[in-house]
């Protein structure tokens, strides 16, 4: 228990496949409270002996079964089968026992749908469950409302309204939700495919600055290593998992940095396991163009410090920089300036000593890629002008 309150006290640490795996623990939690609860309150519904021994039972078995996916990892099926649990309990409720509680229990079931926080799951039980739901009002609708209502039929009818505003008030959440997660994933994937070619000269000057200053490598410093390692052994003591190879994980992650990882991943004679862990750890590394160092490059450029707030701090078209033409014009100039006199480019061995000639600039500018930086009507400026780029610039 005290491991689960760490893990949803710290729950923005965790994948989310462990928030996924963190989420089903709950949820069958819950369960187990509703299917112990549900056998001594067999004896006060409408079934026979048999339906509330046999019934309760492969609620049981079906618990067990997601705790059985969940200890093995395969939490999108744990997920399901609590899900059908909750459902399958709900049912048994709804026909067995007073009508109104059966009412409430779709809530309950459609809020641990949504405690999943996943749209498809949402729409495919969350809609079977509305519109069973919904049936079982219009079939029962005196016994809920109660036959002392004035009006039995609109009664009845609010009561499917309730249900059906719950589900779509939740739907439309979801929808929202995942477009603007889609938009926040497509602007980095965007990005980080435009970025990609500066990053890796980037990082190939940080190694040649470092190299010519003498100094050592971050990622080949002893007390970086040992920082890394016991903040390693920390964060696993603190999550309560078994600790004895951490040292020898941050050992082998730091001891691909000196090795070729396509070669150790692709060599089948190497074991699974090590191949497995290479995998892992190569969107880590610090000596290539990781997903890692693409995050660190981001993060350190959008944050660097600034003299005042700037709106447009975070926009990189000249196009909307500037509102003036001119000053458009001018910063074009600049930027054709800095990458024809700017060393950029790698040369024939492999270092990075050249710069971009007139045409690599041109065929640069005319890219899809680069209408992230300078528009259309930037780019026709500077072709029907280029020659006068190149002969003043």
């Amino acid at each position: 228990m005290k491991a689960i309150i760490n893990r949803v006290l710290n729950s923005e640490f965790l994948t989310f496949n462990e928030v996924l795996r963190l989420k089903v623990a709950i949820v069958t939690i819950f369960l187990f409270i509703f299917v112990f609860l549900s056998i001594p309150l067999s004896n006060f519904n409408n079934f026979t002996l048999d339906i509330n021994i046999i019934v309760p039972a492969l609620f049981a078995i079906s618990l067990m079964l997601t705790l059985l996916f969940t200890v093995f990892n395969l939490n999108r099926w744990a997920m399901h089968f609590s899900i059908f649990t909750i459902i399958g309990l709900t049912l048994y409720y709804v026909y067995g026992s007073d009508h109104f509680y059966g009412y409430i229990l779709f809530f309950v079931t459609l809020t641990v749908i949504i405690f999943y926080q996943d749209i498809i799951t949402y729409i495919l039980y969350g809609g079977v469950v509305t519109v069973v739901g919904v049936f079982y009002i219009v079939q029962n609708g005196i016994s809920i409302v109660g036959v002392n209502a004035p009006s039995a039929g609109v009664s009845s009818m609010t009561y499917q309204v309730i249900l059906i505003g719950f589900y779509v008030t939740f739907l439309v959440q979801f929808i929202i939700s995942d477009n603007i997660y889609e938009k926040m994933n497509n602007e980095w994937v965007r990005m980080n495919k435009v970025l990609e070619k500066y990053q890796d000269f980037s990082l190939e000057f940080l190694k040649e600055i470092t190299e010519e200053k003498g100094e050592e490598l971050l990622y080949k410093d002893v007390k970086f290593q040992q920082t890394i390692s016991e903040l390693s052994i920390f964060i696993n003591e603190f999550f309560e998992e078994k600790g004895e190879n951490i040292t020898e994980f941050v050992e082998f992650y730091f001891f691909l940095h000196d090795q070729n990882i396509d070669d150790i991943i692709n060599d089948k004679e190497i074991s699974m396991v090590t191949r497995k862990y290479a995998i892992e750890f190569q969107k880590y590394l610090m000596n290539e163009r990781s997903e890692l160092v693409s995050i660190l490059f981001n993060f350190s450029t959008i944050f660097k410090g600034d003299s005042e707030y700037n709106e447009k701090r975070y926009e990189y078209s000249l196009d909307k920089l500037f509102s003036n033409k001119i000053d458009k014009l001018l910063s074009l100039a600049i930027l054709y300036k800095y990458l024809k006199t700017e060393i950029t480019q790698y040369d024939k061995w492999g270092k990075i000593e050249r710069v971009l000639t007139h045409e690599e600039i041109t065929e640069l500018f005319i890219s899809k890629e680069f209408r992230e930086f300078i528009s259309f009507e930037q780019v026709n400026f500077y072709l029907d002008n280029q020659e006068l780029f190149e002969e003043y610039l």
